[in-house]
């Protein structure tokens, strides 16, 4: 389960930082989600590059993202092979080159959770959700980040952390981080970002 949520986040390099006071991050949070609630569809490209303790190589990717709210998302790997993960609902579909898998993510707890994280990342509401994560929010050389620690054991079980960067203006995710609980890290870079254009509802279908 954790390599479908790996699969989908890469590595940022080290900047200055400074942890942001109380009130900062309460005055951040605040825009972030803001901009989150208002953003309904959106679409973007991606870049992943992926890094791994017993790998010297980089594994790099790439592909094509779409989002409806309120829990519709498509995350296409279009290089170098062909993935794609989709969500429409209570509904999962994982399609390959070889194979179509169909997933009810409603009587499976931990794939509901790491769904709801994918979901969630990419539109900065993760920062809102107190149940699954310690947020703590830092201003860097390159605009703010909100880095993430797992509460829940089984959450724990999967990844020490994840860092979430906004764009100058926190009105989307720029990136963002995976550290696993192995050292592995992905990092993922949304790009050509669409907010608001309208989104096809086939891109969701599953069958």
């Amino acid at each position: 389960m954790s390599c479908l949520l790996v699969s989908l986040f890469s590595c940022l390099p080290a900047w200055s930082q400074t942890k942001l006071t109380a009130e900062q991050q309460k005055e951040i949070v605040a825009k972030v989600d803001k901009s989150a609630s208002a953003m309904t569809q959106m679409q973007c490209e991606f870049s992943q590059t992926k890094s791994m303790k017993l790998l010297s190589k980089e594994m790099q990717s790439k592909g094509v993202m779409y989002l409806k709210k309120p829990n519709k998302l498509r995350w296409q790997y279009t290089s170098p092979y062909d993935y794609t993960f989709i969500m429409n609902g209570d509904k999962v579909q994982i399609k390959s080159t070889k194979s179509t898998k169909n997933i009810d993510v409603q009587g499976n707890k931990m794939f509901r959770q790491i769904t709801n994280i994918i979901l969630n990342s990419v539109t900065g509401g993760t920062l809102k959700s107190s149940n699954d994560f310690t947020v703590e929010m830092y201003k860097a050389d390159a605009g703010y980040y909100a880095k993430l620690l797992p509460k829940k054991k089984e959450l724990k079980q999967l990844y020490q952390y994840l860092e979430i960067w906004f764009n100058p203006a926190l009105t989307m995710v720029s990136s963002v981080k995976m550290v696993e609980k192995t050292g592995d890290v992905t990092v993922v870079k949304l790009t050509n970002t669409k907010i608001g254009v309208a989104v096809d509802e086939k891109l969701f279908a599953i069958h």
